[in-house]
């Protein structure tokens, strides 16, 4: 399985007639030999009819990917290739996250080429989105080329059931840039399948095209994914594992527990200084029928203590009390579930200690952060009550509820699916 820019290897002709090209990246965007994906467009270029690299746009984080969470914006600048050649660069994650008119004066077809890793709050799909819609309203051509989701692909499975596709549909009150479209935390389908979906959405006139990735299909292991060469598609996700645990503490971003920012494994080591690890791990343990598909099977997480003292972001140069997770199966894992079970323990055990963050997340000032990350106002209410009681009957009740979203999301996109199980 390749990241379909591998294609451009042989096939040089997949960029003729490009004309004017905008390529759409990061550092992390890069062959199956490490090689840059600017890079690799560029020198096609060169071999290709009518096709000529006149501009760079880095997403979140900067092309190079120097800078962290919650709006550090990166200014305009300019990309040098290897030889020397210099273009625009454009920042997508400015005073504007969308693609301007005099920044696609002289591009005809928008490429692109970003790592997502299956998650509703990872901003690079939103970054697709702004530059379609910025490319149907001045007439530009939209490829993706596209990339294996490390999360999997959702599929049926033996039940019948969507597989992969975890947590409930965002309510239109909490958009946010993290958060657009009515889709579930873990969405389980590539960026070029999203694509498909945000032009229907959006209802937008536009001339859209995806390279696919060969030899995916839907039912690919994770343990496949999790064994394809890695580059950090972000400052804080340097390994599989913490884009594997993402979707289930990206909402500690919400509070003051810290999820690993400042630490060498983000969202895989978690804690805060007054966390009672032994209790939360045994709680986790007791409740683990709620976030494992298969109870029976309980090697499939695996917990452990680790200390850890955070070089910057919450509790920086403070000792926290952590679980690192482990995966065991993890296939037999609802990340979202698992990750509403850890809040709960802490709004339980923790009602004094536990706190919310205050407003000021991805360019939306007066919303609580938590609500913009579960897009779900009924959850804060939730967990709200857990500090004065034991509600755990109730989050059964959210978890199932959820479930029905779940499905009417499947059937709403099924028809988009690129991949085959």
């Amino acid at each position: 399985m390749h990241p379909a820019i591998d294609k451009l290897e042989k096939q040089y002709n997949l960029l003729k007639d490009f004309n004017k090209i905008g390529i759409v990246a990061n550092q992390t965007s890069a062959n199956s030999k490490f090689i840059p994906s600017t890079e690799v467009i560029y020198k096609t270029t060169q071999k290709t009819e009518n096709a000529v690299v006149t501009c760079v746009f880095g997403p979140q984080h900067g092309y190079g990917q120097t800078e962290q969470d919650n709006m550090k914006e990166t200014p305009n600048d300019y990309f040098i290739f290897s030889d020397g050649q210099k273009v625009p660069l454009y920042s997508l994650y400015s005073n504007t996250r969308e693609p301007q008119k005099e920044h696609l004066e002289n591009v005809d077809t928008i490429v692109i080429d970003l790592q997502d890793i299956g998650c509703r709050v990872y901003t690079y799909m939103l970054t697709l989105a702004a530059c379609m819609r910025a490319a149907a309203k001045y007439n530009k051509r939209v490829v993706v080329f596209d990339r294996a989701n490390p999360l999997g692909l959702c599929h049926q499975n033996k039940k019948n059931d969507w597989h992969l596709v975890e947590g409930n549909r965002l309510e239109k009150k909490w958009h946010s840039f993290v958060g657009w479209y009515d889709i579930p935390m873990r969405h389980g389908l590539s960026m070029g399948e999203l694509g498909y979906y945000f032009k229907e959405h959006d209802n937008l006139n536009l001339n859209y095209q995806v390279i696919p990735v060969e030899n995916l299909s839907r039912k690919t292991q994770l343990s496949e994914l999790k064994n394809l060469k890695w580059a950090m598609p972000s400052p804080n996700i340097p390994c599989w594992e913490s884009a594997y645990f993402f979707p289930a503490f990206v909402v500690l971003e919400g509070t003051n527990v810290s999820e690993g920012r400042g630490s060498t494994i983000p969202f895989q080591l978690i804690g805060a200084p007054w966390l009672n690890v032994r209790k939360c791990m045994q709680f986790l343990k007791e409740s683990s029928s709620l976030f494992l598909y298969d109870a029976s099977q309980s090697d499939s997480i695996f917990m452990r203590e680790h200390n850890f003292r955070p070089t910057f972001n919450k509790y920086m140069g403070e000792i926290c009390n952590g679980i690192q997770f482990h995966v065991g199966k993890a296939e037999n894992i609802n990340l979202f579930a698992l990750g509403m079970c850890f809040l709960q323990f802490c709004c339980n055990a923790h009602p004094k200690d536990f706190k919310w963050a205050s407003p000021g997340y991805e360019y939306n000032f007066k919303d609580l952060p938590v609500n913009l990350i579960l897009g779900k106002e009924e959850w804060y209410d939730h967990f709200e009550t857990a500090k004065s009681q034991s509600n755990s009957e109730n989050l059964k009740i959210l978890f199932k509820a959820i479930k029905e979203e779940e499905l009417s999301f499947m059937k709403d996109l099924s028809k988009y699916l690129i991949y085959q199980e």
